[in-house]
This record gives C-alpha cells, sequence and structure tokens, in this order.
C-alpha cells in the first residue's frame, strides 16, 4: 500500500511540474528570478511517516538539500514562507507548551540554516505566544511579518508589515497577511494583540508604503473565502501565497493575481520561474516538488537532527 501510494505521489508531482505557464504582455525592463515557497509545516522536521498517503515524504534536511541546489542554478532567489512553521497546534499545559517552543527554536534555526528570506505568522504560530514571537524574532536573522497582527494599546504592528526587495531595478514587496479566524483557546490567550481585516489592510498598504513597488506578493495566511476577497478588493497583487486550509492546489489565475498553495507538514515544496516587468506584468512557470524518499538529503541539517531528538521531543496536547 505503501508503495502505491508513493507511486501516486510521484505520478501527481510529475503531472503538477508539467508546464503552467501564463503570459501578460510586458515592455521595457524585465527580470528572472526564482521564488521557493513553502506553508503549514507545522513543526515537521523529519519524514512525515504518519501523514496519509505521504509515502514517507518530506523533512527538512530533503527540503535544505533542494533548497541548495535551486540556489546552484538561480542568481536571483528568494525562499519564503507562508506561516505555521513553528508549531502543529495550540498547547494549554504551560510545561507541553515549553517543549513546543524548545522545538520552535530548532525549527526556525534550521531554517535560517537553508536560507529563508521572510517567515509570515501564522495562526497556529500564535500558540506559542506573542511575546515568546517577539523573543524568536531578535534571535535570528530572518524577519517575521504581519500587516494586521497589531498590539492592542498602540495599534500599531508587532511585527514589520512587509519587506521591499529590488531585483535589477525592480521592486517587489513582500507583504504578510494573517486570518482573523482564530481558534477559541488562541483568542483567549492572544490579550495585548488583535488581527485587524486583512483585505482594508491590504488596501491600505498597496497605495501607501506599497505603492511605489512593481509587484507584491501577498504571503497570505487566510482562508479561502478572506483570499477571494483580497483578490476582488486588492487588484495588481502580482502573487497570493495561501495555506490556511492546509492542502495543495493547482495555481488558480484570475485578475492578473496568481493564487498557489502548498500542503501541510512540508510534504511538497512550491517553486514559482517568475519573469517580472516594470509596472506589474509577469510570465511564470509553476511546480510542487515532492519531498519524496529517494531524494538526497543535506547532511549537516540531517546530522542536526539526529542530534537533536531530546530537543525534538513532541509535546501532548
Amino acid at each position: 500500500m505503501q508503495n502505491r501510494n508513493y507511486n501516486w505521489f510521484i505520478y501527481l508531482s510529475l503531472a503538477i511540474t508539467l508546464l503552467l505557464l501564463n503570459s501578460s504582455p510586458g515592455h521595457g525592463s524585465e527580470v528572472f528570478f526564482t521564488l521557493i515557497y513553502s506553508s503549514n509545516a507545522l513543526s515537521e522536521v523529519e519524514p512525515c511517516g504518519t501523514c496519509p498517503e505521504s509515502g514517507n515524504a518530506g523533512g527538512l534536511a530533503r527540503r535544505a538539500h533542494y533548497i541548495k541546489t535551486i540556489k546552484e542554478e538561480s542568481k536571483d532567489l528568494l525562499v519564503l514562507d507562508g506561516g505555521d512553521a513553528l508549531i502543529a497546534t495550540f498547547f494549554s499545559r504551560e510545561s507541553e507548551r515549553e517543549k513546543a517552543r524548545k522545538r520552535a527554536e530548532f525549527v526556525l534555526s534550521i531554517y535560517e540554516k537553508m536560507g529563508y528570506d521572510v517567515m509570515n505568522i501564522g495562526d497556529t504560530d500564535l500558540g506559542l505566544g506573542i511575546e515568546y514571537l517577539k523573543t524568536l524574532q531578535k534571535k535570528t536573522k530572518i524577519p517575521f511579518i504581519s500587516a494586521n497582527l497589531k498590539d492592542i494599546k498602540t495599534g500599531k504592528t508587532i511585527f514589520k508589515p512587509y519587506l521591499i526587495r529590488e531585483i535589477k531595478g525592480i521592486k517587489v514587496g513582500i507583504l504578510g497577511l494573517l486570518t482573523p479566524d482564530l481558534s477559541i483557546p488562541v483568542r483567549k490567550e492572544m490579550k495585548t494583540a488583535f488581527v485587524e481585516d486583512p483585505v482594508k489592510v491590504a488596501m491600505d498598504m498597496k497605495k501607501g508604503p506599497l505603492s511605489g513597488c512593481d509587484h507584491i506578493i501577498a504571503l497570505a495566511h487566510l482562508n479561502p473565502f478572506e483570499i477571494e476577497s483580497l483578490v476582488k478588493e486588492t487588484p495588481k497583487i502580482s502573487v497570493i501565497i495561501g495555506g490556511n486550509d492546509r492542502y495543495f492546489m493547482l495555481p488558480k489565475y484570475f485578475q492578473n493575481t496568481l493564487y498557489v498553495q502548498t500542503d501541510a507538514f512540508g510534504l511538497h515544496i512550491g517553486r514559482l520561474n517568475l519573469k517580472l516587468f516594470k509596472g506589474g506584468n509577469y510570465s511564470y512557470k509553476h511546480s510542487l516538488v515532492l519531498m519524496h524518499p529517494e531524494m538526497k538529503s543535506d547532511p549537516e541539517i540531517q546530522d542536526l537532527i539526529d542530534s537533536s531528538r531530546d530537543q525534538l521531543k513532541r509535546p501532548l496536547p
């Protein structure tokens, strides 16, 4: 049965990797770059042998090797995470939450070694606690972003709302958005912060600090209805990377916006080869890459995982 499931994943990944190409007429300057994205890894470190029909896919060591190979072939590369990388669920017992925090620190250290450029805050990440997330931000070089997670007293964002990267003269804004549809335990714990309407915030950002960007990439940890509203109300976002509902899908393209998404637990990693033009036009080739058992692992990352078994013990709900 496992072989059959594994073969199914291989065939599916090959099918997804086939050309999914959209072209928009461009003019003037153009740049080529590669975007690698993940979402909803839920602090998974090793291949997910218990995931339904996964065929033992996934694992940070495989992902690290894959990203390293892309870096060798792509001069311009962005590696982004759409949210919920750090914790699997909310833990009410403090002893178990402390285990989850230690695991989150380890996961974050591996993401830094893999060369992630940005990490969005997801709703499950909030289970670590706002103050602890702030502590983690101080420990890592990777910027955490969230444009609509705000402090109750000041109304200001808790983390950076966005980043702007200039790639050979073309400005790319990276915006972080979080769903306000939080679980009851997380809402009860979140006494010093609130989540503002993501669509309103995205509109304000597009008209304000991101108005000078040629392209906007939204790390949108939102449900499908919120993403639909985002596309309708905030046109000219080039790419939306979703993931709140934890399943992968074929790319959707509407109103000049590309919407992509991976599944949970790091089974697949998304790749976009983008050709960007000034003014918002672009073309793309997309693939979802299965982290399958025959894929090579990065030896350094695997050694770190093997030597950190105690720290990586799963907390109990």
